[in-house]
């Protein structure tokens, strides 16, 4: 029987148990140090006031019933990554001959683990940006940012059509490239993997990606934050003002090339979460956080049409 606890045991899930892990012992590390002023939040009453504030009992509860419109609602419209692989060989088919390029096997496979990752990032990065730039999008994505206390389960604090639509770009970009390879290749694929993950995501993100929804600040160094998002720069993309900065889900690289990077160190780690005053009474319940988009698209066409 699926259940929503399924997450914790499954390596290409955000709280795969290892990953939550690796993350606390970071945490704490990075918590005891004298100089951060940490251990207040070690304490009884600290870990309480984080772990039972009213953003993450709204996140807790969030949690469960988005998993149930996920597994009932969205996940029976999601086009398969097969279906379009099998498009993708189709419409290459029809313009010339299989190429079946003679190289070796584990170059192949290399090349499809990170093609994969390349694209499935750089698309995350396009979509994540439409999600900020387009205002009925962004009416959607305001969900996400609407959390003033971060914790890792504010990760699937996001609304249905926005899952509907990542899940969309992910069976996009995985059949397209696997239709891609295996015009070029053969059928033979595999990709190079870790707790069924993808090895690049996993080595670059997985161990760290719990600290980017949380108050402990860890930070990559200014040149490394170039390459590489860090927990604390995506911290820096939930505060007023940065929002539209560091969309990149993995890698940098893409926010550095089209002028949307922020580096830790240019926003002070005191800054605020959230969505600026008087915006939390909107989304400070599951039914305002699922149905809130609409009455902001319907109140802004109105504005537009008087």
């Amino acid at each position: 029987m699926v259940t929503p606890f399924d997450s914790l045991f499954d390596g290409r899930e955000r709280i795969f148990w290892l990953y939550l892990l690796t993350s606390l012992s970071i945490a704490l590390l990075l918590l005891l140090r004298p100089d951060t002023g940490g251990r207040r939040l070690l304490s009884l009453a600290g870990l309480k006031s984080y772990w039972w504030s009213a953003d993450a009992r709204l996140d807790y509860r969030y949690f469960l019933i988005n998993w149930l419109i996920k597994t009932l609602l969205i996940a029976p419209l999601i086009v398969s990554a097969q279906s379009i692989a099998l498009w993708t060989l189709n419409i290459l088919g029809a313009t010339a001959e299989p190429l079946f390029l003679q190289w070796y096997y584990r170059d192949i496979v290399f090349a499809y683990t990170l093609t994969l990752f390349l694209v499935g990032d750089f698309s995350r990065y396009w979509l994540h940006r439409a999600m900020h730039r387009c205002d009925w999008l962004w009416a959607f994505h305001k969900v996400h940012h609407s959390a003033e206390a971060l914790n890792p389960l504010t990760f699937y604090r996001v609304h249905p059509l926005e899952n509907l639509l990542f899940a969309l770009r992910h069976a996009l970009v995985a059949g397209a490239v696997t239709g891609v390879f295996i015009f070029c290749f053969g059928a033979q694929l595999d990709l190079y993997s870790i707790f069924g993950s993808n090895l690049f995501v996993v080595c670059l993100s997985a161990f760290t990606s719990n600290l980017r929804h949380s108050h402990v600040r860890l930070g990559y160094g200014r040149w490394l934050e170039t390459l590489l998002i860090s927990p604390a720069q995506h911290q820096v993309h939930h505060t007023p003002g940065h929002t539209r900065h560091n969309y990149g889900s993995v890698l940098a690289l893409w926010d550095w090339l089209f002028g949307s990077l922020r580096r830790s160190h240019q926003v002070g780690p005191d800054q605020p979460f959230g969505l600026g005053e008087g915006q939390r009474l909107h989304y400070d319940g599951v039914r305002k956080l699922l149905t809130r988009p609409f009455f902001e698209i319907q109140a802004n066409r109105r504005r537009v049409r008087s």
